[in-house]
Parts: structure tokens; C-alpha cells; sequence
């Protein structure tokens, strides 16, 4: 019978301490809404300010990725212009190095003649004193 009394006692002062925090908790944010009325003036020049605080943000990010894009561009163009200039050179040796077999082949005594001209001169200028 003793523990059932304290059971009972326990859970009246439970739901009594639950009904003040309730009550002060209802107190609290009436109060509070009264004190910050959304409407006051200091309330819209914060909202004014943050807002304006991110738009500027915003506009600076934008200035600051602008030259950042025209350099990614830039450099873009000039690799498009390298790989170009490389295919160029590439196919004008690859004629010029047919031509060459070509010749040699119709002139096999003229180019020996002129490969040993070639080697000769190489060889003098790698041996000069």
C-alpha cells in the first residue's frame, strides 16, 4: 500500500511539473511575440541588410569567376591552336618524307650522291679542329 501511494504522489508531481513547464513555456513565447513584433524597424533594416549583404556577395562572386572563365577560355583556344599547328607540321613531314622516298627511288644514284655530301659535311664539322 506504501508503494502504491508514492506511485501516486510521483506521478501527481510529474503532471503538475509537466503543466508549469507547459504554462511557462506558453508564457515565454507570448511574451517573447510581444517583444518581437516582425513589424518593428529594427527587424526590416536587419532583413534589408542581409538581404543587401547577400546580393553584394552574389555580384562579387560573379566579378571574381568573370576573368576565371576568360582565362579557362584563353587557355582553352590555345591548346585547340597548338593541336592544330602539331597536326600541320605532322602531315607536311609526312609529305616531305614521301617526297624524299619518292626522289630516292627515281634517283637512287642522285640522292646516294647527295647523302654522302650530307654525311660528309656533318662529319667535317663534328671533327673540325
Amino acid at each position: 500500500m506504501g508503494q502504491q501511494l508514492d506511485a501516486r504522489v510521483a506521478s501527481d508531481m510529474a503532471a503538475k511539473a509537466r503543466d508549469t513547464a507547459s504554462d511557462l513555456a506558453a508564457e515565454t513565447e507570448k511574451a517573447l511575440h510581444d517583444k518581437i513584433d516582425p513589424s518593428t524597424p529594427v527587424l526590416r533594416e536587419l532583413k534589408e541588410t542581409a538581404g543587401a549583404a547577400l546580393d553584394r556577395a552574389a555580384e562579387l562572386a560573379r566579378k571574381a569567376s568573370a576573368p576565371l572563365v576568360q582565362a579557362a577560355n584563353a587557355v582553352h583556344g590555345a591548346a585547340h591552336d597548338v593541336g592544330q599547328a602539331a597536326t600541320t607540321v605532322y602531315q607536311q613531314s609526312a609529305r616531305a618524307g614521301e617526297s624524299v622516298s619518292r626522289y630516292a627511288a627515281e634517283q637512287p644514284l642522285t640522292a646516294l650522291l647527295v647523302a654522302a655530301a650530307i654525311g660528309y659535311g656533318l662529319a667535317y664539322l663534328i671533327h673540325r679542329p
